[in-house]
């Protein structure tokens, strides 16, 4: 019977749910070797929040699947919260998977949990649920995030804010690109229990600098646009990604040519400049 419904749940989730669920996996192996205490027994399974649960799939397979000992399935919308309720006790998880009524973390109590989950939202609405409700304060230490739109302008914003990318993945579904990243809260040294084994940011600016010719400030905004880890790991997709944007800003280019838009000339003038560094990696 759990087979069955393991089966049911995953064939209600697109690829993109499915990939981003499966990247909350901890690499406990190494968690355990390193033998510290102060991650808070990092080596169990973690209790996930699922911010955005909308109809609760994420939060069962997680649970089902044993990559979340317990979840708290979150939704601003009394709607979706009300279905993900129903599908949760449908599928026989209602001791292990609560809902809760809440605008992006503002209901998560301190300690509560683990991990989170938010994807399918706007950059800029993920940064403000970040600066809203500080998942460090929370004693949250990892999550995965994967913002719709303003890819840069977040991938800056955990930067700066100290949080480190521990890995990202491209997902093509549905004819659309995404981009899940699994992001540790926790600080540098702690990052690496979490999964991490090298400096991901500074690996890939050194590998634009030296095959592409890029110098340093235009080698981090090409990190900020396609994710550092995108770039060392040579996904075929990402290629695939910046051939189709190299495409239609090269046509938005001729378009714009004599028509005395300067300033939008030479700012796709850049990105295509730096489209084409990518695409170099892959010569």
């Amino acid at each position: 019977m759990a087979a069955d419904k393991k089966i049911s749940v995953a064939s209600r989730m697109s690829h993109r749910l499915l990939a981003l669920a499966e990247m909350l996996r901890q690499t406990d192996a190494d968690a355990i070797e390193e033998g510290s205490n102060d991650l808070n027994d990092i080596d169990k399974k973690p209790v996930v929040a699922d911010i955005g649960c909308d109809h609760g799939y994420v939060s069962i397979y997680l649970v089902e699947s044993g990559i979340a000992s317990r979840a708290i399935a979150m939704d601003v919308r009394k709607g979706p919260l009300s279905g993900a309720l129903n599908n949760i006790h449908d599928f026989g998880f209602s001791d292990h998977i609560k809902t809760r009524l809440s605008d992006g973390l503002k209901a998560l109590e301190p300690g509560e949990a683990d991990a989170i989950i938010i994807a399918g939202m706007g950059g800029k609405l993920m940064m403000r649920i970040l600066e809203e409700g500080d998942p460090v304060a929370l004693g949250v230490r990892f999550g995965v995030l994967q913002p719709q739109s303003d890819l840069d302008e977040f991938r800056k914003y955990l930067r700066d804010k100290g949080y480190v990318i521990l890995d990202e993945k491209i997902v093509f579904d549905d004819g659309k690109y995404y981009f899940p990243m699994k992001v540790s809260f926790v600080g540098e040294r702690a990052a690496g229990r979490l999964g991490r084994k090298r400096d991901h940011y500074a690996d890939a600016i050194a590998l634009l600098t030296e095959k592409c010719g890029c110098d340093v400030e235009r080698a981090e905004h090409i990190c900020d646009r396609f994710g550092e880890c995108n770039i060392l790991h040579g996904d075929p997709l990402l290629q695939e990604y910046c051939r189709h944007g190299a495409e239609v800003t090269a046509a938005i280019l001729e378009e714009l040519k004599g028509k005395g838009q300067t300033r939008r000339y030479e700012e796709l003038r850049t990105d295509l400049a730096e489209t084409t560094a990518v695409l170099q990696l892959f010569e």
